[in-house]
């Protein structure tokens, strides 16, 4: 129940939530005849809806976080004892699905898979635990689907190992940590979402006890030179509301709450 309520809670501090209840207050405030505070609760949530939904707010956002991903990822990635692919970007072999598939997030684990083409480190890790809500589901945990692909593009059995029990980062933090010190590790390449990046690092140096490398990938924009110049179209277009800048937004909100409660809680 506690891991449902961590899921389910922050949705309505994202923009979408957060809009639509200040609506719904409104609403029940223009039912009790307060017009004026129905107006205004109405307004405030769909300007907040609005503001988030812009591209030129999701994209500071997202910058905010994948420029220190970018700062903090070597230019020259050093050996280590494991490569290890955080959860995220795989869709599981089922119907009607010929095998496992990559979503954007899939980046994660063909960036490990570079790293050991690469002799960056003897074995890879795939992580993620099953997620989900639903009776029977028959989806297996992610660190599986991440060895099945790895061993279908080529990687052999032997230099794989999975962690199919970590539903969070600070728990694949913790459980990385314990086996590093079974098999006697000093160093990791943590591979993860430039987003994600910032978070994942603090984590894993405070929860781990390893010496921990990043190496960020699955950037959602290119930097801001590489960005182009601001013309009055791409301007006009920058502040009207469009659903993926509206995603990319909750998602860099999500890594901002999620730093500040690990903080509080001492683990990152």
């Amino acid at each position: 129940m506690g891991f449902l309520l961590s899921k389910l809670l922050p949705l309505f501090v994202y923009p979408l939530g957060l809009g639509l209840l200040l609506q719904l207050a409104g609403l029940g405030a223009a039912a009790r005849g307060q017009r004026v505070w129905g107006l205004g609760l109405g307004g405030a949530g769909i300007g907040l809806i609005w503001l988030f939904a812009m591209p030129f707010t999701s994209r500071q956002l997202i910058w905010g976080l994948e420029e220190r991903a970018a700062a903090l990822t070597p230019a020259q990635i050093p050996t280590a004892d494991a490569v290890l692919v955080l959860g995220g970007g795989l869709r599981p072999a089922l119907p009607p699905r010929q095998g496992v598939e990559v979503s954007e997030g899939g980046d994660r684990l063909l960036t490990g898979l570079r790293l050991m083409r690469e002799n960056k480190a003897p074995l890879l890790i795939t992580s993620g635990g099953s997620i989900s809500f639903t009776a029977a589901d028959p989806a297996p945990p992610e660190a599986i689907s991440g060895r099945e692909l790895a061993l279908e593009l080529g990687l052999p059995a032997s230099r794989i190992l999975i962690n199919p029990g970590s539903r969070t980062t600070a728990g694949e933090a913790r459980d990385i940590g314990a086996l590093a010190r079974q098999r006697g590790w000093r160093r990791i390449l943590l591979v993860t979402s430039a987003f994600h990046m910032p978070r994942s690092l603090a984590t894993f140096r405070q929860r781990s006890g390893l010496s921990v490398i990043p190496v960020a990938c699955d950037y959602q924009l290119p930097t801001r030179s590489a960005y182009g110049q601001p013309t009055a179209g791409s301007v006009v277009k920058s502040l009207l509301p469009e659903a993926e800048a509206l995603h990319l937004s909750s998602v860099a909100l999500k890594e901002h709450l999620g730093l500040a409660i690990y903080r509080l809680k001492g683990w990152s």
